[in-house]
């Protein structure tokens, strides 16, 4: 159930972070956009949210210290992170795994395959949260 989750777009590539919030509004889902590390991390402190897509390579702090920021952070112990990226070199696929990385997708990446991961995660998690409340 996408209504009413709310997904953190860090992305500096204006048509690229255009494209995902579009698509996920579409389907759904409340997405806000961020440009660069710095906001990113200040909107964090602020609100929860339940998805983050993350580029690693952003002005500022990069995406792998903002997914380190989310999962030290036990606000966030439930978000799922998906992170998208130019870099396919196997170490940093590991690297962004050992931060709590869920999901990582190399551009240019299939739109259906982030789409489809966003649901996923946000379906993993409506039923998690139904197996602990049926208990």
């Amino acid at each position: 159930m996408a209504e009413g989750k709310k997904v953190m777009v860090v992305e500096d590539d204006c048509d690229i972070s255009n494209l995902i919030a579009y698509t996920l509004q579409k389907e759904g889902f409340r997405a806000e956009q961020y440009f660069d590390g710095e906001s990113a991390l200040r909107r964090i402190k602020e609100d929860v949210f339940d998805i983050f897509i993350l580029d690693i390579m952003l002005p500022g702090p990069d995406g792998f210290e903002i997914c380190k920021a989310i999962k030290d952070d036990p606000r966030f112990s439930r978000a799922f992170i998906i992170m998208v990226s130019a870099k396919c070199r196997e170490q940093d696929r590991l690297y962004a795994h050992l931060l709590g990385a869920d999901y990582y997708l190399t551009k240019p990446f299939n739109l259906a395959s982030l789409t489809g991961a966003v649901r996923e995660a946000s379906s993993f998690r409506d039923r998690e949260y139904l197996v602990k409340a049926g208990k």
